[in-house]
């Protein structure tokens, strides 16, 4: 009995024992799985739950112009990131977000419960002091992280060439698209300790990849000249109302590009808001459009991609041309019936039935005549005179470093009726961008050289200041000789005295041509909507920069080239040459200056980021945060020691000091009363004259503020 008690315990023991074993094999195999098998997934793991991998923007370059006077420029601000799987209570972190961004409840609330994503982006460039304040709630699941944002010198001044960036801090349009693997930096990176709720352990231990600015540009764009132009773009909308106006300015020995307006336009730093004078002048294109593509034709660049049939202002290469050719000299004579029979077809001089009569090849430019310029073209034949017209540019890009740039419009049709092509003489039945026919006006009076035009001047490190790379401007051909220059600008110094919007500006000895040409609507000529355009150059016996405006589909009794474009280009012209000339060499750099730039309605940061970029002295008046509602010194040359004063005002307390509106266009207006609580009751249009509330008068908000605006007659 006690011999089998003693073998049943010994078969206990090593049953026992077996199975102690088994249990022990079990742990070493899952010991195994777990630090070798295993191992780096769990490494993975831990990673995923104790550390977050977040960005860090890399500054864009600064863009300069020509003088090296600061037009846009990255500053810091913060970004406002979640990670959706640490996020405690998603109802209540939208809201709170939405509360202090701005933003919409739905798509806020959609990132935050995004549990499939480690983490989403909420805002991008979010100013410092609201990201503080989110940061001071210490919210499960908030990463604040600082990030850049672009800020521009006068926001609406060049927006064109300019362009602007979109949410990923990349460029869209312009200059900021075209040059954007320039400008553009390399991002960095940084992994931190967060604690079970998401939230950052401070720490020593953060690996940190920084992030590369990019380079940064100068163009060939004076700040100087570019206000000048603004303001008597702006000016001529205002009094014409036409459809858009558009202004270049250029060295015509360098095809530098000096200054680029147009307007309506857009505010760069607002890119997607179409402003109430463009809702106006282009209602009929917009017809049926969705939202996104009333702001792709808003976005469209007028320089590059307005197509429009330039009219008498290409007389100008069709007499240098044949000049050029040797089938017209100055002694040619023709005879204006007051029109021609061309292929079966009667074509008509701008003043039938009136009639030119005898006149000499200079007369006929100075008269505009048409039978003359179809005459011409009938003596040098079609295919002279399209390769003519090929060598000058047209029908071509002419390789400017912006987007969207079109080839025109020129149809060889010397094989076909002679009528067909002979209207080309007068600059009908062929289409022209704004670049290409200043370019090439500019080739008939500068000795005959074809230039590339030039916008981009150098190129910057960014941190020490010193220029990688310098452009030079690059010719094309030549395309007249310089005789035949020195014809031309004789000839055009005689239209300049005979044109009758230049009557006022006899001093500036302005040379040039204008054009009337009808626009083409549904394939036909629509009668009264014109394309006033014109051409020129001062000072005509040694001209130093040109000028193109074109003025689409003015109003009024007076839509002429002569009458409406020539006038625009005598103002700008009438400032820029005393600006040239002040300086003793004609180093365009030998004078940085620029024009303080309108800042009512930015905010305190802005303002301060754009006075400090320019190097100006400022004085801030007024409440400790909010915008700015008046400036000492508004858009006019900036004299180095004065000091600009800038009130801010709030729009925390319940009342707030009116600002003073008056010469503030509809937009901008609307813009300041809105940032400050009230409402803008606006009558009549163009700027504000007059206000219901007096500036410095303090007003409850959500108070109704009528403002009356007025055109410039």
């Amino acid at each position: 009995m006690e011999a089998r008690f003693r073998q049943l315990s010994i078969k206990r023991i090593v049953a026992a024992f077996l199975l102690i074993m088994f249990f022990f094999s079990l742990l070493l195999v899952q010991l195994f799985k777990l630090q070798v098998l295993s191992a780096s997934e769990l490494s993975e793991k831990q990673s995923y739950y104790m550390t977050r991998d977040m960005p860090l923007t890399a500054s864009r370059g600064d863009i300069y112009d020509r003088n090296l006077n600061i037009l846009v420029r990255d500053a810091s601000c913060s970004m406002i990131s979640v990670y959706p799987n640490s996020v405690k209570e998603p109802e209540t972190l939208s809201i709170f977000l939405c509360s202090k961004l701005g933003l919409d409840y739905d798509s806020v609330y959609s990132k935050v419960t995004n549990t499939k994503l480690d983490y989403v982006t909420i805002k991008r460039g979010v100013e410092n002091h609201i990201a503080i304040e989110i940061k001071d709630e210490k919210l499960s699941g908030v990463r604040i992280t600082e990030d850049k944002k672009r800020y521009y010198v006068d926001s609406t001044s060049a927006a064109y060439v300019l362009g602007f960036l979109g949410s990923e801090h990349l460029g869209m349009y312009g200059v900021e698209s075209v040059l954007n693997s320039i400008l553009q930096g390399i991002d960095g990176r940084q992994t931190v300790l967060t604690d079970s709720q998401g939230r950052v352990i401070e720490s020593e231990n953060i690996f940190k990849v920084e992030s590369q600015p990019g380079r940064s540009v100068s163009l060939t764009l004076d700040s100087i000249l570019q206000y000048y132009t603004d303001n008597a773009v702006l000016e001529a909308y205002l009094q014409h109302r036409p459809k858009r106006v558009i202004a270049l300015v250029s060295d015509p020995y360098t095809g530098e590009l000096l200054a680029a307006s147009a307007y309506p336009s857009y505010d760069m730093s607002n890119a997607w808001n179409i402003s109430d004078d463009f809702q106006t002048a282009f209602s009929k294109d917009f017809a049926g459009k969705t939202l996104g593509e009333q702001q792709l034709e808003m976005w469209k660049n007028p320089f590059t991609s307005f197509i429009y049939e330039p009219g008498s202002t290409f007389k100008t290469i069709t007499v240098s041309s044949a000049l050029n050719e040797g089938v017209v000299s100055t002694s040619s004579t023709f005879n204006c019936s007051g029109s021609l029979l061309v292929s079966g077809i009667r074509v008509k001089c701008h003043i039938f039935p009136r009639s030119h009569g005898h006149e000499t090849l200079t007369q006929a430019l100075v008269n505009s005549c048409n039978p003359a310029m179809m005459n011409i073209v009938m003596s040098m034949g079609g295919e002279r005179f399209y390769a003519a017209l090929r060598n000058y540019g047209f029908g071509k890009k002419t390789g400017i470093k912006l987007d969207g740039e079109e080839n025109g419009l020129l149809t060889d049709r010397s094989g076909s009726a002679v009528v067909n092509y002979a209207t080309l003489g007068f600059g009908q039945g062929l289409s022209v961008t704004p670049l290409q026919l200043l370019m090439a006006e500019n080739a008939a009076i500068n000795g005959g050289v074809l230039y590339e035009p030039m916008l981009v001047k150098s190129e910057i490190n960014t941190a020490t200041g010193d220029i990688i790379v310098e452009h030079s401007p690059k010719v094309v051909r030549n395309v007249i000789s310089e005789a035949v220059s020195s014809i031309m600008v004789s000839m055009l110094r005689e239209s300049g005295e005979r044109t009758m919007g230049l009557n006022d500006y006899k001093d500036l000895k302005i040379g040039g041509k204008t054009g009337t040409a009808q626009k083409i609507v549904d394939g036909a000529y629509a009668q009264g909507k014109n394309v006033a355009n014109f051409y020129g150059f001062a000072p005509y016996d040694d001209p130093k920069l040109s000028v193109l405006v074109i003025v689409d589909e003015p109003t009024g009794d007076q839509s002429t080239g002569s009458m409406v474009a020539a006038p625009v280009a005598a103002k700008i012209l009438s400032q820029a040459i005393g600006y040239v000339d002040s300086r003793q060499s004609g180093d365009y750099s030998s004078r940085p200056a620029f024009i303080v730039p309108d800042m009512r309605g930015k905010t305190k940061s802005e303002a301060v980021a754009t006075l400090e970029s320019l190097g100006a002295t400022y004085e801030l008046t007024g409440d400790h945060d909010g915008i700015v509602t008046d400036q000492s010194i508004l858009r006019e040359e900036y004299i180095p020691g004065r000091k600009i004063v800038i009130d801010v005002t709030s729009s925390d307390t319940n009342t707030v000091l009116m600002p003073d509106l008056k010469g503030m266009s509809v937009q901008q207006a609307n813009s300041i009363l809105s940032s400050l609580g009230l409402v803008l009751n606006a009558s009549g249009g163009g700027i504000a004259v007059s206000q219901s509330v007096e500036k410095d008068t303090f007003v409850t908000k959500n108070s109704v503020i009528s403002v009356t605006f007025k055109y410039i007659q």
